[in-house]
């Protein structure tokens, strides 16, 4: 896999990162430059290219890794979905051997191994391992692209997918550290920049469904239930709007709580007996019997 011009490599990474050209040559150059270079029309300076690349999250030292993939980084991406599938579904046994068939990429591969890092974070949070170690490699990770990230205000930062991906997870691990106010701020800050820097791109709206769902969840952990209501109802109505419902059965299963929480058993047990089914029915096992023991426990009813 190729690219032909430094055009097409400067297009595939603005479009990968889910920004506009407007928004990569902000402060930079103007947007018509971004377009004539893209178009092969134009030959930026060094300093501009190397200003464009870095807001891309790669450097002109870097850029070969990108201009042509080699065999070996092509497998690892297709390994890398694998197990993050894996990890979606909740098969972390299966996720933890694939993983650990993967080497490490090295340093002057950032990207690869921003993408490693993450994987190896996020297996960790699902083992409930120590939370400062998930957050510590996680904020690494993230810093191979973005060094010295603010995280209380980065609204106007075009994330990558991994990106934001990695602070959503940030934003995890503080709330298990019990750091729930921390990982608030985060969650917001987060959806605020992905509202702004709004893109067509699947796996963004994806995120940001993600993160209001998960805002959600911390939200009623602190017991602000009407808040936490508000933010699942977000979460749903921007799954059904925007035909990304990966994640809509757990929203649903969250906003059945909420309704136990407002005292609402009735509509709460109606939610159950018709996302449950649903989660054995797409083979989201583990979050159904999640489901289950939660609906004995709370009301007492098998389902």
């Amino acid at each position: 896999m190729s690219y032909n011009t430094l055009g097409d490599t400067i297009r595939s990474l603005r479009k990968r990162a889910g920004i506009t050209q407007e928004e990569l040559a902000d402060g930079i150059c103007s947007p018509v430059s971004v377009s004539r270079i893209e178009n092969g029309l134009q030959m930026p300076s060094g300093y501009v290219l190397d200003a464009l690349l870095s807001r891309l999250g790669t450097s002109t030292y870097g850029l070969c890794g990108v201009y042509y993939k080699t065999d070996r980084q092509l497998l690892f991406e297709q390994a890398a979905r694998d197990v993050t599938e894996l990890i979606r579904v909740g098969e972390i046994e299966k996720a933890k051997e694939k993983f650990g068939a993967l080497s490490e990429p090295t340093s002057d591969d950032s990207i690869s191994l921003q993408t490693y890092l993450f994987i190896r974070a996020s297996i960790l949070y699902y083992e409930k391992a120590d939370d400062e170690d998930v957050t510590g490699i996680a904020k690494h990770a993230l810093s191979l692209t973005r060094p010295g990230f603010d995280f209380d205000d980065f609204r106007g930062v075009p994330l990558t997918v991994e990106e934001a991906n990695i602070l959503c997870l940030i934003m995890a691990s503080f709330s298990e550290r019990g750091e729930k106010v921390k990982a608030i701020r985060l969650g917001e800050e987060l959806i605020r920049s992905l509202r702004k820097n709004e893109s067509s791109i699947g796996e963004f709206r994806v995120m940001l469904i993600n993160t209001a769902f998960l805002l959600s969840q911390i939200l009623e952990s602190m017991g602000r239930y009407a808040e936490a209501l508000s933010y699942c109802e977000t979460a749903e109505s921007l799954s059904i709007h925007n035909a990304e419902q990966v994640l809509l059965p757990n929203i649903e299963f969250m906003r059945a709580v909420l309704m136990h929480d407002d005292g609402d058993d009735g509509e709460c047990l109606r939610i159950l007996k018709t996302v449950i089914p649903y989660m054995d029915l797409i083979k989201m096992r583990a979050d159904a019997e999640r489901a289950r023991a939660w609906a004995s426990e709370a009301l007492g009813v098998c389902i």
